[in-house]
């Protein structure tokens, strides 16, 4: 019996870090593809593209904290729901930096409230929405650790270009951006733990796979709908 649990925890070990490994994100060419970043590297983009930014993650912000806290009560077992309870405090704690950004570039909180996001943007509160309801803790877990070393990816790019802007922006903008200049650890690697024990109870890695396989493209068209509002998302 005891040699029969450690086999299963060896080969869920393994099966775990196979899974992240395939799942983890090409970064690189994320963050190469990104057509905000290019643009304003270029001068071509301003206050106007971040503003928009602004009000899509302060929506996003919503989606997020609502699709965690749902995550956290459909699996209430540790180590899952600490894991999500941990990642909306994250979300709740950016609040703050993000209302100031949006200060800054002169917009108040009613109204990025009230703004509805550009249409590419808004399908990433329907894929956190899909996670919340449909997700194991694997598949969420996992996707969100892409969706962290992206978004993390980009904003560093971000933040850079900004800071070498021949306009520069408000500090509060770029400070904001500055905070994900690198996906947290606690969430990257702990992301780990959770998906092993979704993996341990069933869940089938080619759906974790798929779930991430979402993240990318709904990113990829966030940013771009900063550049043209007018386009529609990919979900």
């Amino acid at each position: 019996m005891g040699i029969d649990r450690q086999v299963m925890e060896v080969a869920v070990a393994h099966g775990v870090d196979f899974l992240l490994k395939a799942t983890t994100p090409d970064i690189a060419a994320h963050v190469h593809a990104n057509r905000l970043v290019a643009a304003v590297a270029a001068g071509e983009a301003g206050a106007a593209e971040v503003a928009r930014v602004v009000v899509g993650e302060y929506h996003a912000h919503t989606a997020e904290v609502a699709a965690f806290a749902t995550l956290a009560a459909r699996h209430p077992q540790r180590p899952v729901a600490g894991y999500f309870l941990d990642l909306a405090r994250l979300v709740l704690d950016c609040e703050p930096p993000l209302l100031a950004c949006a200060s800054a570039l002169g917009r108040s909180a009613d109204e990025i409230r009230g703004e509805r996001p550009p249409a590419g943007m808004r399908a990433f509160g329907s894929l956190m929405g899909w996670l919340a309801m449909r997700a194991g803790p694997a598949e969420a877990a996992c996707a969100i650790r892409a969706d962290l070393l992206l978004w993390c990816g980009v904003c560093s790019a971000l933040t850079d270009a900004l800071r070498a802007s021949d306009s520069p922006l408000p500090e509060p903008v770029t400070d904001y951006f500055e905070l994900f200049r690198s996906a947290p650890d606690r969430f990257v690697d702990g992301a780990r733990e959770v998906a092993a024990f979704g993996l341990a109870h069933g869940e089938s890695p080619a759906m974790v796979e798929y779930a991430v396989a979402q993240v990318e493209p709904v990113l990829a068209g966030f940013w771009s709908a900063a550049l043209d509002p007018t386009a529609r998302g990919s979900r």
